[in-house]
């Protein structure tokens, strides 16, 4: 009992720490040449982060335009999957029957069973939808396209200062 409660505690202790996050702050050069430097860095920031939508939005259209494509496919597949699970079942019930019958009939009460499956077989997954389809088209369209470093890096340039701190989790 004590060993489990060691094993335990510092679980529990993990989970009533405080949840922190990492917060940078960043402070703008005061002087002129910095604020016009930093002007440059933020209308390079909006362009990549425009360029960065821009991608994404036409990435995931060609996702749209790929899983409708797909679906069919898929959907061939799944049938496939279906009739080979339920071949499988068949037979699996066939054996268990057959061995049950056997069994009762002519083997001793003693005797071990010849096939004694423990589970049937897994039936396959869900059939494919749209919204699947598209989830797994999607996952190659780039979520974050790096602006922020080049920015932070431009940001030092100028003559500003990044600072991290850590802050209680919900404290903006």
């Amino acid at each position: 009992m004590i060993k489990l409660g060691l094993l335990v505690l510092p679980l529990l202790l993990a989970a009533c720490a405080p949840q922190t996050v990492m917060v940078k702050r960043y402070q703008p050069p005061v002087d002129a040449a910095g604020q016009s430097c930093l002007q440059t860095c933020e209308t390079e920031l909006v362009a990549c982060q425009a360029r960065c939508k821009a991608e994404r939005d036409a990435c995931e259209a060609q996702a749209e335009v790929q899983a409708r494509e797909n679906l069919p496919k898929a959907q061939e597949a799944y049938a496939q999957a279906m009739e080979r699970y339920r071949t499988e079942l068949l037979f699996w019930r066939l054996n268990v029957w057959q061995d049950d019958f056997f069994h009762s009939r002519y083997r001793p009460r003693w005797a071990p069973p010849l096939y004694a499956p423990e589970l049937p077989p897994a039936p396959p997954p869900g059939p494919p939808t749209l919204a699947g389809e598209l989830a797994k088209a999607r996952t190659a369209c780039r979520k974050d396209c790096g602006c922020q470093p080049p920015y932070e890096a431009c940001f030092l340039r100028c003559g500003g200062r990044i600072t991290e701190e850590r802050r209680p989790k919900g404290e903006g």
